[in-house]
């Protein structure tokens, strides 16, 4: 007997010795930690010029510090329409009496039917706003990421992502092939949507948020964030209609649409793209100061005059 629990004592030792390293690893990878500057806002919270929502397109769309404004980023990657108007219901009350809400829309917004990572909600939403929400997932999530499947195999992909397949990096065939993957992909969320029946759902998420922000006399303006031209390519006008245009169209808000996805300011300029459809830090400057300005032309905003836009 005594062998036995020495046995159990030596192989829970090296599985502590394993597991604190893998634990310590997820910890502090970047897909872990997506959500840190909305944690760091909900800590310290102030009042903000511009609120986004939205999922990765929004994430990487904006970055307003070179206008002066104060900004709130509340998109994350995967993010469906439904946690946009959990988290701007949380953190919404910060906005400023003249600020704006940018609701981003893409390719995927009405398609998207799944909350694919529910754990970047743990920390910055009440418990009763997260669904499915399961205690033991909770507190593992939290303090045992390495256990978590998903953290790890997500953080191992981050950390060797320079080591891709050739054809898996974004730019072979000048960003041909990631858009193809990235267009099929979208069209079998959309043809999941359809089967299921969830489109009209989240419709109704954003007529929610819209009528949410007009309630408390939020400024909100639609948003198509821009994509490089070989993304566009597998888009067509009809693609957008079916996918976009035709469920706004059945909203009918009036509320602005700021369209900026074949913008030619964008288009062809790889320089602003990490991949075909989202933007890097320069490409988010650029943009956020576009948006900015086309804002100030809608009435909406006023810029600091002590602090000039374009500065680095």
């Amino acid at each position: 007997m005594g062998r036995f629990i020495i046995k159990i004592l030596a192989v829970a030792a090296v599985v502590g010795l394993v597991f604190v390293p893998v634990n310590q690893f997820v910890s502090v990878s970047h897909d872990y930690n997506i959500n840190h500057a909305i944690l760091n806002f909900k800590n310290n919270p102030r009042p903000v010029d511009i609120i986004n929502v939205g999922a990765s397109h929004s994430m990487y769309g904006y970055n307003f510090k070179s206008t002066g404004l104060e900004h709130l980023d509340l998109a994350l990657p995967a993010q469906t329409i439904e946690y946009d108007y959990k988290l701007l219901k949380e953190y919404g009350e910060h906005l400023k009496d003249d600020g704006v809400v940018l609701v981003s829309l893409s390719q995927i917004t009405f398609g998207s039917t799944e909350t694919k990572f529910i754990g970047n909600y743990y920390e910055i939403l009440d418990r009763e706003d997260i669904d499915p929400y399961n205690v033991f997932d909770y507190y593992s999530y939290l303090y045992l990421p390495g256990a978590n499947t998903a953290s790890f195999l997500s953080a191992v992909a981050g950390k060797f992502k320079e080591f891709r397949w050739d054809d898996h990096k974004p730019w072979v065939d000048n960003g041909d092939a990631y858009a193809e993957r990235k267009s099929k992909r979208v069209e079998a969320e959309y043809a999941a949507a359809v089967e299921a029946n969830t489109i009209s759902e989240n419709m109704r998420y954003l007529k929610k948020i819209i009528e949410y922000c007009e309630e408390r006399d939020y400024t909100v303006v639609l948003t198509i964030e821009p994509v490089h031209e070989s993304y566009a390519a597998y888009f067509s006008e009809d693609d957008m209609e079916r996918l976009v245009f035709q469920h706004l169209d059945a909203l009918d808000f009036d509320v602005p649409l700021l369209d900026y996805m074949n913008d030619e300011r964008f288009a062809s300029s790889r320089e602003y793209f990490i991949d075909g459809d989202h933007l890097n830090k320069t490409g988010r400057k650029v943009y956020s100061e576009i948006v900015y300005e086309d804002l100030k032309e809608m009435g909406y905003l006023h810029r600091p005059e002590s602090i000039p836009v374009g500065r680095k």
